[in-house]
């Protein structure tokens, strides 16, 4: 009976370690513009709605030297309370309707458009809260695999400021 006491007691005093560790709230949308390399230039545009501190979703629309993209993404923030530097995690999958040269047919070729599944795992860093590095491995119907790097700017998002809450601009609408 004395060893199971001391077990609940650890227990209950681990959870309350974790209580005491500070939650924050982040703003609800953001979005970032980003331009990166790889197997050439690659511009896209995405939209995200960060559902916790640690996780959000979005839709990325793209364009690179392949073709074009739509991605649904998500994303897992290592989240860490006041400090301006956060790692992340993540995947996109969608369409691509890719641009393929048939050279067999002579110099010029002929071209078709074709859409294929695309995945792209990532993983990158932001900091101070509205500039993306990040990597991610590119491949369409699992045929080659390519990395980017690219680097996005983030408009929106980042945490709440405690003040504004307590002065009602969040109940307003404002933030």
């Amino acid at each position: 009976m004395k060893k199971l006491l001391i077990l609940a007691a650890l227990l209950f005093s681990a959870s309350n370690l974790f209580a005491q560790i500070e939650e924050y709230t982040v703003r609800r949308i953001e979005v970032e513009p980003s331009f990166g390399m790889g197997r050439g230039a690659d511009i896209a545009v995405e939209l995200r709605n960060n559902v916790s501190a640690y996780w959000d979703v979005g839709v990325r629309a793209g364009i690179n030297s392949v073709g074009s993209l739509v991605d649904v993404v998500a994303d897992y923030n290592f989240a860490r309370p006041n400090k301006q530097v956060l790692f992340y995690v993540g995947a996109g999958v969608g369409i691509g309707d890719i641009d393929e040269t048939d050279y067999t047919e002579g110099p010029n070729g002929s071209s078709a458009t074709f859409t294929k599944l695309h995945v792209m795992p990532r993983a990158g860093v932001e900091l101070f809260q509205h500039v993306r590095l990040t990597l991610s491995l590119n491949t369409y119907n699992f045929s080659s695999i390519y990395p980017i790097v690219s680097l996005g700017i983030v408009f929106g998002g980042g945490r709440k400021n405690s003040s504004a809450k307590e002065s009602g601009w969040l109940s307003r609408g404002y933030m």
